[in-house]
């Protein structure tokens, strides 16, 4: 299956954008995950299906949409050098959290089942 085509992926990134923003998430933070996802493709192995491709780039977003702020908060509260960087550090956590979500959703999710399992 070939790569897919850029309009494709300007849609599927425009559509992420606004029905994030529709729920109260910042725009850059939902194009920097979505960036972050488009990097994340890079490395997964195969040939991937139209399904695996905008799952990946919807966890993303999604993942980057509501954890930047969270982790530009705790960055600037744990290393206060940080703090002059202000909106750029939400949005550089927002493309680290894309690029990141497909390894820290499994590893989230097998945690839970985990503390789940032990009760």
């Amino acid at each position: 299956m070939g790569e897919p085509h850029a309009s494709g992926a300007a849609i599927a990134g425009a559509a992420i954008t606004f029905s994030g923003s529709v729920i109260g998430m910042h725009f850059d933070a939902l194009l920097a995950g979505f960036a972050g996802g488009l990097v994340a493709l890079s490395f997964l192995p195969g040939p991937l299906s139209v399904g695996r491709v905008a799952a990946t780039l919807l966890s993303s977003s999604l993942l980057a949409g509501f954890f930047a702020q969270l982790v530009a908060l705790g960055a600037f509260a744990y290393l206060p050098w940080t703090q002059p960087m202000g909106d750029l550090m939400r949005v550089a956590a927002a493309g680290g959290l894309g690029i990141a979500s497909q390894t820290l959703i499994p590893v989230l999710l097998a945690w839970i089942e985990r503390k789940g399992g032990a009760q």
